[in-house]
This record gives C-alpha cells, sequence and structure tokens, in this order.
C-alpha cells in the first residue's frame, strides 16, 4: 500500500507537500495567535480611531493608484502639462498622508523597524548580489557546477548565514533578522551541498548566541536548509519563480514562529512573535523577491552574449529534462498498473 503511494509521488506532488505542510503549520500558528490576542483583536475592532486610520489608508491607496493608472494616459494623448500637473498633486497627495499619519499615529514605532530592517536586508543583499559576480556562481547560474563552485558557495552563504545572525533589528530586546532568507537562498540555489552544511552552521552558531528562542531558531534554520536543499533537487535543479520563492518563504516564516510557540513558554513566545513576525516577513519575503529579480536578470546577462544556436540548444536541452521526467512519471505508473492485482 506505502509502495504504491510512493510512486504516485513525482517531484511536483513532493514540492507540493512542502507547501501544504507549511500551509498547515501557519494555520495553526495563526488560531494560537488568535485565542492569545483575542482581546486585543476585540479592542481593536471597537477603536474607531484605528478602524478610521485604516479605511483613510485604504482610500488613499485607491486615490494614488487610480491617479497613477490614468496619468501615462495623458503622456500618450501628448498632454504633457496635464500629466506633469498630475504627478505633481500625486505627490502632493502622497506627502499629506504622509503628514498626517506622522501626526496622528505612532509614526515612528511602525515605520522605522521596517527602515531598520530594509537597512539589514540591504547589507545582506549587498553581499549577495556581489557573489553573484564570482565566477563561481556564474557557474552554478549557467548549470555547470563543480566541487570547486560548491566549496565557494557553501563558505560564502555560511558567512552570510552567520552575518545575518550578527546584524538585526532590535524590537523591545526582540532581534529579528534575515538569517532564514540567507539559508533558504542556499538551498534554492545551489542544493543540498550547500544548503545544508550553511543551515547547520548558521543554526549552531545562533544557537551559541544564546537566548530563550535560541533551540527554536537553530533548529529551524537547520530545517530551512533542507527544504530548501530538497526544492532545489526535486525542481530539476532550477531556482523556483519569483512567486513560488516568496511564497514558500512567507510559508516558511510562519512555521518558524510556530517552532518558537511550541518550544518555548507562552510568555515568551507570544511576546516575541508579536514584536517581530511582521517585520521578519517584511524583511524575508522582500529579500526572496529581490534575489530572484538579480538572479534572473543574471541568467538574462548571461545568456544575452551567446549564439543563437546555443541559446537554442540550451532550451532544448531544459526541454528535454522536462520530458524525461514526464517519461519517468509515466513508466511509475505503468509499473503501478502492473502490478496492480485483476478483479
Amino acid at each position: 500500500m506505502f509502495d504504491k503511494h510512493k510512486k504516485r509521488l513525482n517531484n511536483y506532488n513532493k514540492i507540493l507537500l512542502i507547501y501544504v505542510g507549511l500551509l498547515i503549520a501557519n494555520i495553526i500558528l495563526y488560531v494560537s495567535l488568535i485565542i492569545a490576542f483575542h482581546q486585543d483583536i476585540i479592542n481593536g475592532l471597537t477603536n474607531f480611531g484605528l478602524i478610521n486610520n485604516i479605511f483613510l489608508i485604504v482610500s488613499a491607496i485607491i486615490i494614488l493608484g487610480f491617479i497613477s493608472t490614468r496619468l501615462p494616459q495623458f503622456r500618450k494623448k501628448e498632454k504633457g502639462s496635464i500629466y506633469e500637473i498630475g504627478y505633481l498633486i500625486l505627490f502632493g497627495i502622497v506627502s499629506i498622508v504622509i503628514s498626517y499619519f506622522n501626526k496622528s499615529t505612532e509614526f515612528d514605532f511602525i515605520v522605522m523597524p521596517l527602515l531598520d530592517m530594509f537597512k539589514v536586508l540591504s547589507v545582506m543583499l549587498i553581499m549577495t548580489l556581489i557573489a553573484t559576480k564570482t565566477k563561481a556562481f556564474k557557474g552554478v547560474i549557467s548549470g555547470h557546477v563543480t566541487r570547486k563552485t560548491i566549496i565557494y558557495c557553501f563558505i560564502i552563504f555560511s558567512i552570510l548565514g552567520i552575518l545575518s545572525s550578527v546584524y538585526y533589528v532590535n524590537v523591545d530586546g526582540t532581534p529579528s533578522d534575515v538569517r532564514n532568507l540567507i539559508i533558504l537562498i542556499s538551498g534554492l540555489f545551489a542544493g543540498p551541498y550547500v544548503g545544508i552544511p550553511s543551515g547547520i552552521i548558521a543554526g549552531l552558531f545562533k544557537y551559541s548566541q544564546g537566548g530563550a528562542t535560541a533551540l527554536p531558531c537553530a533548529v529551524a534554520t537547520i530545517i530551512c536548509g533542507i527544504i530548501g536543499s530538497l526544492i532545489y533537487v526535486w525542481n530539476n535543479k532550477k531556482f523556483p519563480k519569483t512567486t513560488h520563492s516568496a511564497i514558500l518563504m512567507f510559508l516558511f516564516i510562519g512555521f518558524d514562529m510556530l517552532l518558537i510557540v511550541v518550544m518555548t513558554p507562552s510568555y515568551i513566545s507570544i511576546t516575541y512573535i508579536r514584536n517581530i513576525y511582521i517585520l521578519t516577513v517584511f524583511g524575508s519575503v522582500i529579500g526572496m523577491v529581490i534575489f530572484s529579480m538579480i538572479l534572473n536578470e543574471t541568467k538574462r546577462n548571461k545568456f544575452s552574449g551567446i549564439s543563437y544556436e546555443e541559446l537554442k540548444i540550451k532550451e532544448m536541452e531544459n526541454t528535454l529534462d522536462e520530458f524525461n521526467d514526464r517519461i519517468e512519471n509515466l513508466e511509475e505508473e505503468i509499473e503501478e498498473l502492473k502490478n496492480q492485482k485483476p478483479k
């Protein structure tokens, strides 16, 4: 019975199982948070000042979106003056909205941690971008993986994984970092020989820093490297699409938070998640999207310099790999049908 189910699991279904598992973990986390913060949620719903601010934010976004989508039409009609005046009005509205919320809400408390996280993220991504310009990284991008490139990538991502635990945003004594972002990228980009050992090193370093959440954070980091590596193998050694990788990053942060809930006392975990969950999601998901865009741009530049014949050969090789996977899945299904006993 188990053999039959095992044969049915092709690579796509295996990846899907990871996403579903992480989604279930996120649902459990959200249920736990709703139970823990139910009184705060009720107070928020009855706080008309908060509702008013949310309504104004949504209204401002709708107005700005409507204006920004209509302005290019004036430019196409060569009504340059209306186009320029429109954007002046647009910037004026943005300034008024920012000024209003700066006075009416705790603007610094909300925005400053996000800006600090963006600074941390920028440092990590700049280092990663520099690394992608090296010969070893270009070799991985083009599919020419050697022992030397694996060792080089392992060293780079291990260093970045350690640095991501050193550089963080402090929110009321709670550190928020992009450690899981770096480790997940290492697995998705370079595979198990880089993602798993880098995750172990970054996890052990995180554990060595101590703290109430050191153990769950270390465990999550190691699991992160394993998940990224598995998806790399099952996805034909290709980095996932931008949307897929961003969703994966979002779901894994929720899984990380759930581990903290399970492995630490509630009075610690709830405060921890309240302080850093949104901030960590922001930094990690934005970072994954930016890295994916950088990687795609690097691939385009890589293939822009080759001849048409070489590009066609590369496309045919990719197509052949896809057909080989399909043939393998069909062979497994045929074998399963042969092994079934006739009624």
